[in-house]
């Protein structure tokens, strides 16, 4: 348009003289001014927001923001009215709006299906500035969760202590998903107990990062088994994060074992093992075995049980080779195992009718009515092995 009046100008003055060209330029230079001025006093274009798609999970909140870059008064945005399929968005229990500077927001409370679609977001200005409306494609389905790492495997100790932990916390926070564990499938509840069948505990937690947590305590081999860390999501998916846990039952230590030889001859001989030094350890129990089978002092006569503190003991009158050889354990119990000491017993048969001579006649009968006979042992070393070299039998005259 200015080009075109500069031309129609110039041409009028060509058939005038000098003093008309002349004023005619005058003319011209204001008018261009004119033009000018009107031209840069038109309304300002700012850029529209730049067209986007968002994703909403079914079932959670989601927040469309629309950002006017080139505003340089945020407040010269009066308001932002939000519209979808035709129809304008109020506040209310579903849509909510907040700004921050130049962005605008708009709220959806529990997303379902048919948000799906197109929304605008238009600007009102309180200047003549022009600024574009924004444009959102929302599309909303179910959640699309990510794929679940590998199963972890533990090794853990009856009576021991461990802890799993699974991070989902941006999730969790993002989508309010609701949190859980599992063993075997089962809820864990609030008691506290892992399953009915096991002693072992457990403690539910959540640290400040927001990793959840289960500390294991207690354990025993019946807490062995499969925990799932699960996050349930508003469209009743479940993502789940596994840990397989075996719990290996304590072994105890194997049996402290004394080798004892003993003969007939000696008529008695005592076992006995100290367990103080197992007191702090706590013993539930205590108890004797011959061969594997419990012994009791209704096991046999000739044998006798008798304790003193600590100390255990196992006498046996009138040894036999045949009824008294064998193994012998004295056991305690402790809380996760138990822990025995044991005697291999060898009671050899008598070698007095070896190492002695006959026995001599019997003597005449005393006032007392008792009788006597004697023997000498033969063998070397009978001293040593016997303790004495003469043997005497009494019985009573009648027998």
């Amino acid at each position: 348009t200015l080009i075109l009046i500069m031309e129609e100008a110039v041409v009028s003055t060509q058939s005038t003289g000098t003093n008309t060209r002349f004023r005619s330029m005058a003319q011209l230079c204001l008018l261009t001014l004119a033009v000018l001025a009107a031209f840069f006093a038109l309304p300002s274009h700012a850029q529209a927001p730049e067209a986007r798609s968002k994703f909403f999970p079914l079932g959670t909140d989601g927040t469309l923001e629309c950002t006017w870059n080139d505003v340089e008064n945020p407040e010269d945005i009066q308001l932002v009215k939000w519209t979808f399929k035709g129809r304008r968005l109020r506040e209310g229990k579903r849509f909510s709006y907040s700004r921050e500077g130049n962005s605008h927001r708009l709220h959806i409370k529990n997303v379902v299906k048919k948000d799906k679609g197109t929304y605008y977001c238009s600007p009102k200005v309180r200047t003549d500035q022009v600024l574009g409306d924004g444009q959102l494609v929302v599309s909303v389905d179910k959640a699309r969760l990510p794929t679940p790492p590998a199963a972890r495997n533990l090794q853990l100790s009856e009576g021991g202590t461990g802890s799993i932990n699974c991070n989902y916390a941006e999730a969790k926070e993002r989508y309010g998903l609701k949190h859980f564990w599992t063993y075997n499938g089962e809820k864990l509840m609030s008691e506290d107990m892992v399953h009915e069948g096991s002693s072992a505990m457990y403690r539910a937690y959540t640290d400040e990062e927001g990793r959840d947590w289960l500390a294991l305590s207690k354990l025993d081999p019946e807490a062995s088994g499969n925990y799932k860390c699960n996050y349930k999501y508003p469209d009743k998916q479940i993502f789940s994060m596994q840990f397989n846990i075996n719990v290996a039952e304590l072994q105890g230590p194997e049996d402290v074992v004394r080798n004892v030889t003993v003969n007939e001859d000696r008529y008695t001989e005592t076992l006995s093992c100290d367990l103080s030094g197992l007191a702090e350890a706590g013993i539930s129990s205590f108890r004797w075995e011959k061969d594997g089978e419990l012994v009791t002092n209704d096991t046999d006569e000739r044998i006798i049980l008798r304790e003193n503190g600590y100390t255990k003991m196992l006498e046996i009158d009138d040894l036999n080779a045949e009824d008294h050889s064998g193994v012998y354990r004295c056991i305690a119990e402790l809380p996760y195992y138990p822990v025995a000491l044991r005697f291999n017993l060898v009671v050899e048969e008598s070698r007095k009718e070896r190492d002695f001579a006959p026995w001599s006649v019997w003597s005449s009968c005393d006032k007392a009515g008792k009788k006597y006979r004697f023997r000498t042992c033969t063998a070397d070393g009978c001293s040593d092995y016997y303790g004495f070299v003469y043997e005497v039998e009494t019985a009573a005259c009648d027998e």
